[in-house]
């Protein structure tokens, strides 16, 4: 709630507002996260990334995103592919990322478009509490990013 009382479309203190997504090919990230979950961006091309200033090695450029006014965040592609943490193979089980889920109206429809969009399901739709508490799941990017959705959907109770 805002101080007049009125909801607001701004994140709240607490909430995550922003996400940098580290890739290796901005054209392939927007392709993906675009068929995905829906991010609005610009086209990858020059005009609409920012060369980064200053300290930060290892990055080449930022490329923006943002999914309504809760969501905003950046692809920063990085120098060369040994900056990303894969996370997800099968030499890494054991590791564990700070992991951000997004939320999604089918978690079926959703990993569905991931496979279409380039990306391998990591964990297939799991109930939660016997699915009273939603569902979820986890894939990897066209990047080879770990990341995470989940759905609280009455619908995804009787698909499941």
């Amino acid at each position: 709630m805002s101080p007049d009382g009125e909801s607001s479309n701004r994140p709240s203190p607490g909430e995550i507002c922003w996400v940098e997504i580290p890739v290796t090919d901005i054209s392939r990230a927007v392709a993906f996260y675009r068929a995905v979950l829906d991010w609005q961006t610009e086209d990858a091309k020059p005009a609409a990334s920012v060369i980064t200033p200053g300290p930060l090695p290892g990055i080449d450029v930022v490329h923006f995103f943002s999914k309504g006014l809760r969501l905003n965040g950046a692809f920063v592609k990085v120098s060369d592919d040994s900056s990303l943490a894969r996370v997800a193979g099968p030499a890494n089980i054991h590791k564990r990322p700070r992991l951000a889920y997004y939320m999604v109206e089918s978690i079926d429809e959703t990993l569905g478009k991931v496979e279409s969009a380039g990306g391998r399901v990591h964990v297939p739709k799991t109930a939660i509490s016997g699915g009273s508490m939603g569902f979820f799941a986890r894939f990897v990017d066209s990047e080879g990013n770990l990341q995470a959705i989940w759905s609280g959907q009455a619908k995804e109770l009787t698909e499941h």
